[in-house]
Protein backbone atom coordinates (compact mmCIF):
# COMPACT_ATOMS: atom_id res chain seq x y z
CA UNK A 1 0.00 0.00 0.00
CA UNK A 2 2.74 2.51 0.93
CA UNK A 3 4.44 2.06 -2.45
CA UNK A 4 1.14 2.77 -4.16
CA UNK A 5 0.46 5.84 -2.01
CA UNK A 6 3.90 7.35 -2.69
CA UNK A 7 3.49 6.76 -6.41
CA UNK A 8 -0.05 8.15 -6.54
CA UNK A 9 0.97 11.26 -4.61
CA UNK A 10 3.44 12.12 -7.31
CA UNK A 11 1.09 11.40 -10.20
CA UNK A 12 -1.83 13.11 -8.50
CA UNK A 13 -0.14 16.43 -7.95
CA UNK A 14 0.32 17.06 -11.67
CA UNK A 15 -3.27 16.19 -12.62
CA UNK A 16 -5.20 18.84 -10.67
CA UNK A 17 -6.27 21.53 -13.13
CA UNK A 18 -9.68 22.90 -12.06
CA UNK A 19 -11.21 25.60 -15.02
CA UNK A 20 5.50 24.25 13.37
CA UNK A 21 8.01 21.85 12.98
CA UNK A 22 7.39 18.32 14.35
CA UNK A 23 10.35 16.12 15.12
CA UNK A 24 10.12 12.33 15.30
CA UNK A 25 13.42 10.69 16.13
CA UNK A 26 15.87 12.13 13.57
CA UNK A 27 13.07 13.30 11.28
CA UNK A 28 12.61 17.07 11.04
CA UNK A 29 9.75 18.81 9.26
CA UNK A 30 10.69 21.49 6.73
CA UNK A 31 10.03 25.20 7.20
CA UNK A 32 6.57 26.15 5.94
CA UNK A 33 6.70 29.05 3.44
CA UNK A 34 2.87 29.27 3.38
CA UNK A 35 2.41 29.62 7.13
CA UNK A 36 0.71 33.04 6.95
CA UNK A 37 -0.31 33.15 3.31
CA UNK A 38 -3.78 33.60 1.77
CA UNK A 39 -4.35 33.08 -1.95
CA UNK A 40 -7.05 34.21 -4.35
CA UNK A 41 -7.97 30.58 -5.11
CA UNK A 42 -8.93 30.09 -1.45
CA UNK A 43 -11.16 33.14 -1.55
CA UNK A 44 -12.93 32.11 -4.76
CA UNK A 45 -13.38 28.47 -3.71
CA UNK A 46 -11.32 27.07 -6.58
CA UNK A 47 -8.83 25.56 -4.15
CA UNK A 48 -11.66 23.70 -2.42
CA UNK A 49 -12.70 22.25 -5.77
CA UNK A 50 -9.14 21.15 -6.56
CA UNK A 51 -8.94 19.37 -3.19
CA UNK A 52 -12.17 17.50 -3.90
CA UNK A 53 -10.88 16.37 -7.29
CA UNK A 54 -7.60 15.25 -5.70
CA UNK A 55 -9.44 13.23 -3.05
CA UNK A 56 -11.57 11.46 -5.65
CA UNK A 57 -8.55 10.60 -7.82
CA UNK A 58 -6.48 9.33 -4.91
CA UNK A 59 -9.31 7.20 -3.52
CA UNK A 60 -9.93 5.69 -6.95
CA UNK A 61 -6.26 4.78 -7.41
CA UNK A 62 -5.89 3.27 -3.93
CA UNK A 63 -8.91 1.04 -4.48
CA UNK A 64 -7.37 -0.39 -7.65
CA UNK A 65 -4.89 -2.29 -5.47
CA UNK A 66 -6.68 -2.49 -2.12
CA UNK A 67 -10.16 -3.62 -1.14
CA UNK A 68 -12.12 -1.82 1.55
CA UNK A 69 -13.79 1.47 2.32
CA UNK A 70 -11.47 4.46 2.01
CA UNK A 71 -11.84 8.16 2.72
CA UNK A 72 -9.17 10.66 1.67
CA UNK A 73 -8.71 14.24 2.80
CA UNK A 74 -6.03 16.31 1.06
CA UNK A 75 -5.64 19.95 2.03
CA UNK A 76 -3.67 22.36 -0.13
CA UNK A 77 -2.58 25.98 0.09
CA UNK A 78 -3.66 27.07 -3.38
CA UNK A 79 -4.01 25.69 -6.88
CA UNK A 80 -0.58 26.73 -8.12
CA UNK A 81 1.12 25.21 -5.07
CA UNK A 82 -0.76 21.94 -5.50
CA UNK A 83 0.14 21.74 -9.18
CA UNK A 84 3.79 22.23 -8.18
CA UNK A 85 3.53 19.36 -5.69
CA UNK A 86 3.22 21.43 -2.51
CA UNK A 87 0.37 20.70 -0.10
CA UNK A 88 -0.59 21.16 3.53
CA UNK A 89 -1.72 17.73 4.65
CA UNK A 90 -3.07 14.37 3.59
CA UNK A 91 -5.12 11.92 5.63
CA UNK A 92 -6.16 8.45 4.43
CA UNK A 93 -8.54 6.25 6.43
CA UNK A 94 -9.34 2.67 5.42
CA UNK A 95 -11.81 0.24 6.97
CA UNK A 96 -11.92 -3.54 6.48
CA UNK A 97 -9.05 -3.45 4.02
CA UNK A 98 -7.26 -6.19 2.10
CA UNK A 99 -3.95 -5.32 0.43
CA UNK A 100 -1.61 -7.95 -1.07
CA UNK A 101 -3.24 -10.63 1.08
CA UNK A 102 -2.88 -8.60 4.30
CA UNK A 103 -6.09 -7.90 6.21
CA UNK A 104 -6.66 -4.92 8.53
CA UNK A 105 -9.85 -3.67 10.14
CA UNK A 106 -8.66 -0.08 10.32
CA UNK A 107 -5.84 1.98 8.80
CA UNK A 108 -5.10 5.65 9.25
CA UNK A 109 -2.27 7.56 7.58
CA UNK A 110 -1.74 11.28 8.14
CA UNK A 111 1.09 13.60 7.20
CA UNK A 112 2.95 14.92 10.24
CA UNK A 113 4.21 18.15 8.67
CA UNK A 114 2.17 21.19 7.69
CA UNK A 115 4.20 21.58 4.50
CA UNK A 116 4.88 18.77 2.01
CA UNK A 117 6.68 19.10 -1.33
CA UNK A 118 6.80 16.30 -3.90
CA UNK A 119 7.97 17.11 -7.43
CA UNK A 120 7.08 15.04 -10.48
CA UNK A 121 9.07 14.79 -13.70
CA UNK A 122 6.79 13.19 -16.29
CA UNK A 123 9.55 13.22 -18.91
CA UNK A 124 11.92 11.16 -16.75
CA UNK A 125 9.01 9.37 -15.04
CA UNK A 126 10.36 10.11 -11.58
CA UNK A 127 8.99 11.53 -8.34
CA UNK A 128 11.35 13.54 -6.12
CA UNK A 129 10.72 14.32 -2.47
CA UNK A 130 11.95 17.91 -2.32
CA UNK A 131 11.59 18.02 1.47
CA UNK A 132 11.52 15.46 4.27
CA UNK A 133 8.17 13.67 4.10
CA UNK A 134 6.52 11.90 7.01
CA UNK A 135 3.24 10.16 7.80
CA UNK A 136 1.97 8.91 11.14
CA UNK A 137 0.07 5.65 10.90
CA UNK A 138 -2.29 3.65 13.05
CA UNK A 139 -3.55 0.18 12.17
CA UNK A 140 -5.88 -2.24 13.94
CA UNK A 141 -5.79 -6.02 13.51
CA UNK A 142 -8.46 -8.37 14.81
CA UNK A 143 -8.10 -12.10 15.36
CA UNK A 144 -10.02 -12.62 12.13
CA UNK A 145 -7.67 -10.25 10.25
CA UNK A 146 -4.55 -12.10 11.36
CA UNK A 147 -5.99 -15.54 10.60
CA UNK A 148 -7.08 -14.41 7.13
CA UNK A 149 -3.55 -13.12 6.51
CA UNK A 150 -2.01 -16.35 7.79
CA UNK A 151 -4.11 -18.27 5.26
CA UNK A 152 -2.49 -16.29 2.44
CA UNK A 153 -0.02 -18.22 0.26
CA UNK A 154 2.91 -15.89 1.00
CA UNK A 155 2.71 -16.63 4.71
CA UNK A 156 2.46 -20.34 3.88
CA UNK A 157 5.85 -20.12 2.19
CA UNK A 158 7.37 -19.02 5.51
CA UNK A 159 5.92 -22.11 7.20
CA UNK A 160 7.40 -24.32 4.49
CA UNK A 161 10.85 -22.83 5.18
CA UNK A 162 10.51 -23.56 8.89
CA UNK A 163 9.46 -27.12 8.09
CA UNK A 164 12.50 -27.65 5.89
CA UNK A 165 14.73 -26.76 8.85
CA UNK A 166 12.70 -28.78 11.32
CA UNK A 167 12.63 -31.83 9.09
CA UNK A 168 16.40 -31.82 8.79
CA UNK A 169 16.54 -32.52 12.52
CA UNK A 170 13.41 -34.71 12.45
CA UNK A 171 11.82 -32.55 15.16
CA UNK A 172 8.45 -31.51 13.84
CA UNK A 173 6.42 -30.42 10.86
CA UNK A 174 4.01 -27.48 11.11
CA UNK A 175 0.74 -28.51 9.49
CA UNK A 176 -1.06 -25.20 10.08
CA UNK A 177 -1.06 -22.19 12.37
CA UNK A 178 -3.55 -19.69 13.71
CA UNK A 179 -3.98 -16.87 16.22
CA UNK A 180 -6.37 -16.51 19.13
CA UNK A 181 -6.99 -13.28 21.07
CA UNK A 182 -8.82 -13.82 24.36
CA UNK A 183 -9.08 -11.48 27.36
CA UNK A 184 -6.63 -9.14 25.61
CA UNK A 185 -4.02 -11.89 25.45
CA UNK A 186 -2.38 -13.19 22.27
CA UNK A 187 -2.07 -16.93 21.65
CA UNK A 188 -0.19 -18.42 18.71
CA UNK A 189 -1.34 -21.93 17.82
CA UNK A 190 0.65 -24.39 15.74
CA UNK A 191 -0.75 -27.74 14.68
CA UNK A 192 2.42 -29.83 14.61
CA UNK A 193 3.19 -33.32 13.32
CA UNK A 194 5.98 -35.04 15.27
CA UNK A 195 7.49 -37.76 13.04
CA UNK A 196 9.33 -39.57 15.84
CA UNK A 197 6.12 -40.00 17.82
CA UNK A 198 3.80 -40.28 14.82
CA UNK A 199 1.33 -37.83 16.35
CA UNK A 200 -0.24 -34.47 15.61
CA UNK A 201 -0.71 -31.95 18.36
CA UNK A 202 -1.66 -28.31 18.85
CA UNK A 203 1.07 -26.27 20.50
CA UNK A 204 -0.50 -23.22 22.12
CA UNK A 205 1.85 -20.42 23.07
CA UNK A 206 0.89 -17.30 24.96
CA UNK A 207 3.16 -14.41 24.06
CA UNK A 208 3.60 -10.75 24.87
CA UNK A 209 4.18 -8.10 22.23
CA UNK A 210 6.97 -5.56 22.45
CA UNK A 211 8.54 -2.94 20.23
CA UNK A 212 12.28 -3.36 19.81
CA UNK A 213 14.34 -1.22 17.43
CA UNK A 214 11.18 -0.14 15.64
CA UNK A 215 9.95 -3.71 15.04
CA UNK A 216 7.33 -5.91 16.69
CA UNK A 217 8.80 -8.73 18.77
CA UNK A 218 6.81 -11.59 20.29
CA UNK A 219 8.45 -11.91 23.71
CA UNK A 220 8.15 -13.97 26.89
CA UNK A 221 6.73 -17.02 25.11
CA UNK A 222 4.96 -19.43 27.42
CA UNK A 223 3.78 -22.87 26.29
CA UNK A 224 0.32 -23.44 27.73
CA UNK A 225 -0.21 -26.85 26.11
CA UNK A 226 -0.25 -29.58 28.74
CA UNK A 227 2.12 -32.56 28.57
CA UNK A 228 4.32 -31.00 25.93
CA UNK A 229 7.96 -30.14 26.49
CA UNK A 230 9.94 -28.03 24.08
CA UNK A 231 12.90 -25.68 24.28
CA UNK A 232 11.21 -22.32 24.85
CA UNK A 233 14.11 -20.41 23.29
CA UNK A 234 13.87 -22.42 20.07
CA UNK A 235 10.10 -22.03 20.09
CA UNK A 236 10.40 -18.24 20.56
CA UNK A 237 12.78 -18.06 17.59
CA UNK A 238 10.33 -19.99 15.40
CA UNK A 239 7.36 -17.86 16.46
CA UNK A 240 9.22 -14.62 15.80
CA UNK A 241 10.21 -15.87 12.37
CA UNK A 242 6.54 -16.60 11.70
CA UNK A 243 5.40 -13.46 13.58
CA UNK A 244 2.02 -12.70 11.94
CA UNK A 245 2.05 -9.11 13.23
CA UNK A 246 5.44 -8.26 11.76
CA UNK A 247 4.34 -10.02 8.56
CA UNK A 248 1.16 -7.92 8.48
CA UNK A 249 3.19 -4.72 8.81
CA UNK A 250 4.54 -5.40 5.32
CA UNK A 251 1.42 -3.43 4.46
CA UNK A 252 3.59 -0.32 4.81
CA UNK A 253 6.81 -1.68 3.30
CA UNK A 254 8.56 0.41 0.67
CA UNK A 255 12.26 0.46 -0.15
CA UNK A 256 12.19 4.24 -0.46
CA UNK A 257 10.57 4.79 2.94
CA UNK A 258 11.55 3.99 6.53
CA UNK A 259 8.80 2.46 8.66
CA UNK A 260 9.12 2.49 12.45
CA UNK A 261 6.75 0.98 15.00
CA UNK A 262 6.35 3.24 18.04
CA UNK A 263 3.63 1.52 20.08
CA UNK A 264 1.60 -1.69 20.21
CA UNK A 265 -1.20 -2.75 22.54
CA UNK A 266 -4.29 -4.94 22.79
CA UNK A 267 -7.60 -3.36 23.67
CA UNK A 268 -11.04 -4.96 23.34
CA UNK A 269 -9.27 -8.00 21.85
CA UNK A 270 -7.95 -5.87 18.99
CA UNK A 271 -4.26 -5.24 18.34
CA UNK A 272 -3.39 -1.59 17.75
CA UNK A 273 -0.08 -0.61 16.17
CA UNK A 274 1.13 2.94 15.56
CA UNK A 275 4.28 4.57 14.30
CA UNK A 276 5.73 6.75 11.56
CA UNK A 277 6.78 6.37 7.93
CA UNK A 278 9.38 8.78 6.58
CA UNK A 279 11.02 9.54 3.25
CA UNK A 280 14.20 11.60 3.23
CA UNK A 281 14.62 14.81 1.29
CA UNK A 282 15.93 14.35 -2.28
CA UNK A 283 14.86 10.70 -2.50
CA UNK A 284 13.85 9.92 -6.10
CA UNK A 285 11.35 7.18 -6.87
CA UNK A 286 10.27 5.81 -10.25
CA UNK A 287 6.68 6.35 -11.37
Amino acid sequence: MMKKILLILGLLLTSIYPASAIECSSFQCPQNPYENGVSISNITGMNYLSEKIANILLTREIKKDSEGKYTVNLQSYNISALKAGKFKSLEIIGQNTVTDGIYASYIRLKTICDYNYIEVNNKLKTTTFKENFGMAYAVTFTEEDLNSTIDHSTYGEMIRKVNSIGNSYKLFNIVSSSVKITDNKLFYIMNVAVPLLNIKKDIVVQTDMKVRNGEIILADANVVTENFKFDVNKLAAIINYLNPLEFSMKLFDNKYADMTVKEININNNKINVSGIITVDKDVVTPQ
